[in-house]
């Protein structure tokens, strides 16, 4: 099990990541959802103690990742965005130098590359030379090298990104298989992985955490759009905030604002009430239902974090 208790990442003035707090088990495929630059890589990496979180606590089965770094490491095999491989390197030597680079006893290296290869479906594959692989096949042996070690947790970074529908469908159902006795966090920014081999959604723009649940919980969250056109928005709609899991986001530095009321009440009379009193001008408020609206209420962006 893996657990974040209020993470945040600062690189310099930068906070990429802010607050972060959820759960990984075993058995489940948990997606960590957002566009480019949500601070999806981040936190994987502060997962694996690439590097630390500026405030807040990670455990790995119940150890610090800052305390146990090295016992911690070892439970989790990682692959990280692009998958970075060899190409000049035959399948079977790579991996053999990724599991002696995993502390794996030299006597036990051919067997356990042979029983990784069997289970990933590269057995025919391991005297073939990386660079002449298609892109599915390189993609099983990312995941290969991440679980030479036998690890307990496996963390992939945007797993099917560059794959043919074919090949996404392969590695899709290869994910869900692994995930009987492993904890699995995969990131994406695209919603329709999430849906097609995810049993839980983290959802993040911002480095913050916009919404989290299974699919199915996630598609019974009401999203109510209004587009505004006034003063003290914000401040005086966060006083309909009343439930746990209701929040308000705000977007725009104009004077109109777009404002997403993440709740399953009917607000639609209290923010015509308030609009009314504060004399704003309402220019659009619709009601948009599920994980999709979720997800497109995020504003994209092109940096990375």
């Amino acid at each position: 099990m893996v657990v974040l208790k209020n993470v945040s990442k600062n690189f310099n003035n930068v906070k990429a990541v802010d607050g972060l707090s959820f759960v990984i088990e075993k058995g489940d495929v948990t997606g960590l959802l957002g566009p480019n630059g949500a601070g999806k890589t981040t936190t994987m990496r502060m997962i694996t103690s690439y590097f630390f979180p500026t405030s807040g606590e990670i455990t790995i089965n119940g150890k610090s990742t800052w305390l146990h770094t090295q016992q911690t490491q070892r439970q989790i095999g990682y692959m990280p965005e692009n998958n970075p491989l060899y190409n000049d390197m035959i399948v079977f030597d790579y991996l053999s130098m990724t599991a002696k680079l995993q502390g794996i006893n030299n006597k036990k290296i051919i067997n356990r590359i042979k029983e990784v290869a069997k289970s990933i479906g590269i057995k025919d594959k391991l005297a073939s030379n990386i660079g002449e692989l298609s892109k599915g096949y390189k993609q099983r042996v990312g995941i290969a090298s991440a679980l030479i070690h036998n690890p307990q947790v496996l963390i992939l970074d945007e797993p099917t990104e560059g794959l043919d529908p074919n090949q996404r469908e392969e590695i899709r159902k290869l994910i869900k298989d692994l995930s009987k006795d492993k904890a699995i966090l995969i990131s994406t920014h695209v919603m329709q992985e999430v849906k097609a081999m995810c049993n839980k959604v983290i959802v993040i723009n911002d480095g913050k955490l916009i919404a989290q649940g299974t699919p199915e919980e996630l598609a019974g969250t009401k999203i109510l759009k209004v587009v505004i056109e006034g003063e003290k928005i914000k401040e005086s709609l966060e006083k309909l905030i009343e439930e746990k899991d209701e929040k308000i986001k705000v977007e725009g530095k104009a004077k109109t604002k777009t404002v997403f009321v993440y709740s399953n009440r009917e607000l639609r009379p209290e923010i015509s009430k308030i609009a009314h009193i504060q004399k704003w001008t309402i220019w659009e408020m619709q009601i948009q239902d599920g994980l999709e609206q979720v997800f497109h209420s995020i504003p994209n962006k092109n940096e990375s974090k």
